[in-house]
């Protein structure tokens, strides 16, 4: 089934069902539909092609989500961009998508025009709203066309649907392709009971540039549900607090620090969480306490550890901890793969593989690898980068695991040079590429260290220059402008030399062994 099929047979089942709810405006099915209908129009009459990009900056907000769809009627290819990337990060993506039109809200007009001016193919702009020196996307919709998407405009279901950019180790973003049929194959996108089949649904939209965003955006759908919108982003736990409240929200995704940030602040301020009914976590390693304790505080809600990356789409594995409470092993894991088909969606296969591509013996670490009709078809304009993550139709995660007798995965480490902080990756070799341009710097190196809960500090370790000084405060200043906030180094380290191999590499285990007792002590 085509993305573009999706939305006409949601308003065909379900016209009046809610479908978006912003600032106490509900759209429903019928009107999104119309909406995007028209403005699908609009943007064809503007020169949009089938797969040609097309990029979204901005707040999460219904008008962003009418343009998504709206692209995806024309078999454009839809790229979200995060609102909290600084001005060269959008522009090193947008250069790599290569975008025929740029849609951008108000409070991200400047970052809009200053990204263009950097950009040897820029794209045209649009803004969502009045005030912008962009014309507005409802200037589009009421002009007289003289044309519109014809049956050319049909894709095949093995075509790149959607774009999910994430970070590279090299410091090149890199464009995650899911296809139609992929995307299909996603968890929930598919259930057995058909479209429509949780009317009532409430999910609280938190991004729309990550794999969970674009999920939700495509599976709430499905269930017939509504997608509601933070009156103000980015979100903060008490304006996520106060919509579960107010809009009764029954789904609300998280990160680690985002659950242990909720838990301590209902617990203190008693606010009435009691419409929630799942509660997804992920992102990192979630440790057995939060789990413990989010399962005490919501005891109506559904506590759910999700295992999944932008490459493989949702789910690899999910666990439902409150099963697990007596067994503080199996708490740590993040389910059995193989559940996923007993609960009516397409299961991945996961494999654990050593050296030499062997398979891991019962309870051996190794790299997850997986295989499903769930996963990318590779990255845009990235062969090598697809090669080096794919084989046999099989995906390296780059995540270190292992597989239990029973089948149950845990996930322990990873391989990749990356930090996650908030739920989002952060490649070491992008931050280190920024911090080595400081005039005091003669070396950088970028670790993540453990906190003592769960989640990672970054961390900057770098040698300077003759007389060189610098402190943590100069440092974040001197990010500010190449780096999103959630990409500043936490924790500074001055040091004479850095641990090397016998290759002359750094030896970041060694640097990572040597400082985790300082960063946990600090924390």
């Amino acid at each position: 089934m085509l993305l573009s099929e999706r939305l006409p047979l949601a308003a065909r089942l379900y016209p009046a069902a809610p479908a978006l709810l912003r600032h106490g405006q509900i759209m429903n099915y019928g009107e999104l539909h119309r909406h995007a209908e028209q403005l699908s129009n609009a943007l064809y009459a503007e020169g949009l092609r089938p797969d040609d990009r097309i990029a979204l900056l901005g707040d999460p907000d219904p008008q962003l989500v009418v343009a998504l769809y709206a692209s995806v009627g024309i078999g454009a290819i839809p790229l979200a961009v995060s609102p909290l990337l600084a001005v060269p990060e959008i522009a090193a993506i947008l250069e790599d998508a290569e975008p025929k039109i740029l849609i951008h809200d108000n409070r991200h007009a400047d970052s809009a025009n200053s990204t263009v001016q950097l950009l040897s193919n820029p794209p045209k702009l649009f803004s969502t709203e009045v005030g912008s020196t962009s014309p507005m996307l409802s200037s589009l919709i009421q002009k007289d066309l003289d044309s519109s998407p014809d049956e050319g405009c049909k894709r095949n279901v093995d075509e790149t649907a959607v774009l999910i950019y994430t970070g590279g180790t090299t410091g090149r973003p890199k464009g995650v392709m899911h296809s139609h049929r992929g995307m299909a194959a996603w968890n929930q996108f598919t259930p057995s009971a058909g479209f429509g089949y949780d009317i009532k649904r409430r999910v609280l939209v938190l991004n729309i540039s990550h794999l969970v965003g674009q999920f939700q955006l495509w599976a709430t759908m499905a269930a017939g549900g509504c997608l509601v919108f933070l009156d103000d982003y980015p979100a903060n736990v008490c304006s996520i607090m106060e919509a579960v409240e107010r809009d009764r929200i029954t789904h609300l995704s998280t990160v680690g620090q985002l659950l242990r940030d909720l838990i301590r602040e209902v617990s203190a301020t008693g606010k009435d969480m009691q419409s929630l009914k799942v509660i997804g976590c992920g992102g990192s390693i979630i440790s057995p306490k939060t789990l413990q304790d989010a399962i005490a505080q919501f005891p109506a809600a559904i506590i759910v550890n999700n295992y999944s990356q932008a490459e493989c789409g949702m789910s690899i594995s999910r666990s439902f901890p409150k099963h697990h409470l007596d067994d503080p092993i199996r708490l740590r894991s993040v389910g059995r793969p193989a559940d996923l088909a007993a609960q009516g969606e397409q299961a991945f296969q996961v494999r654990i593989i050593v050296e030499d591509d062997r398979e891991a013996d019962v309870n051996e670490s190794g790299e997850i690898v997986v295989r499903g009709a769930q996963t990318m078809i590779g990255y845009w304009r990235q062969p090598e980068e697809t090669k080096e993550a794919m084989f046999d139709g099989w995906i390296r995660t780059g995540d270190v695991g292992c597989l239990d007798a029973d089948g149950y995965l845990y996930v322990l480490d990873r391989l990749k040079d990356m930090v996650i902080v908030g739920g989002s990756n952060v490649y070491c070799a992008e931050v280190e590429q920024v911090i080595a341009s400081h005039e005091m710097v003669d070396d950088a190196v970028v670790i993540g260290l453990s906190l003592s809960g769960e989640g990672e500090a970054l961390v900057a370790c770098v040698v300077l220059r003759d007389r060189g000084s610098l402190d943590l405060a100069q440092l974040q200043a001197f990010c500010e402008p190449s780096l999103a906030r959630h990409k500043w180094p936490t924790h500074l380290f001055i040091l004479d030399q850095f641990p090397r191999t016998a290759v002359d590499k750094v030896d970041k285990k060694r640097l990572c062994k040597q400082l985790s007792s300082s960063v946990k002590h600090d924390i």
